[in-house]
């Protein structure tokens, strides 16, 4: 195996992730999606994130369509929301700070969960658009049965804005943004290939 500084140049490009991607973009018949600067904290999307990894398409659409019930007018409907399990939180329990030792547990033995309805309407949209991208670049796939192997949202650009205050003060007021990103493999086409082998 050759070593990193005896690469060329164009070699060491070719093992970075390809650009707006934080991933190598390789797998078995990839499709891949993103989103850029959605007003919106990291934190919902985090959580979203990790609920649906290694689901198929279909499956994490139908989950997070239950989440989205949470937000229906009628109350029979919305007790039959699916919450999303919070794990990341301030680690402090001691101060009162915004995380799972302040979030309530839900039925389903999840403990901690909320209904984050803005970022799951988000992420269904990212979702849906791979889906979109692996029929058009392959005609024989099942886009909803591809596993998500890689979906990350990270922080984005602040929008700074002010609130312009009495006696010349002025109080932030930030938007804050995400990037996302997903990778969908199709792993019916990997245990073919295993079978032909045999």
């Amino acid at each position: 195996m050759v070593k990193k500084n005896q690469m060329d140049r164009r070699t060491r490009r070719r093992q970075l992730p390809q650009k707006g991607y934080t991933q190598m973009l390789q797998g078995n018949r990839l499709a891949t999606a993103r989103a850029i600067d959605i007003d919106m904290h990291v934190k919902h999307c985090f959580e979203v994130c990790r609920a649906v990894k290694n689901k198929t398409a279909g499956q994490a659409v139908a989950y997070l369509n239950e989440v989205l019930k949470i937000d229906s007018d009628r109350a029979d409907i919305r007790r039959k929301a699916a919450a999303v399990p919070y794990r990341l939180g301030s680690g402090n329990k001691r101060k009162r700070r915004s995380g799972p030792s302040m979030v309530g547990h839900r039925k389903g033995g999840i403990g901690p969960g909320r209904f984050p309805v803005k970022a799951s309407r988000e992420t269904i949209k990212l979702i849906e658009s791979a889906m979109e991208n692996a029929r058009f670049q392959y005609e024989d796939i099942d886009a909803e049965e591809m596993v998500i192997t890689h979906i990350a949202a990270h922080r984005g650009t602040i929008s700074r804005g002010w609130i312009p205050r009495a006696r010349g003060r002025a109080t932030p007021s930030n938007h804050y943004r995400v990037n996302m990103e997903v990778f969908l493999e199709d792993m019916n086409a990997a245990v073919d290939d295993l079978e032909d082998e045999f």
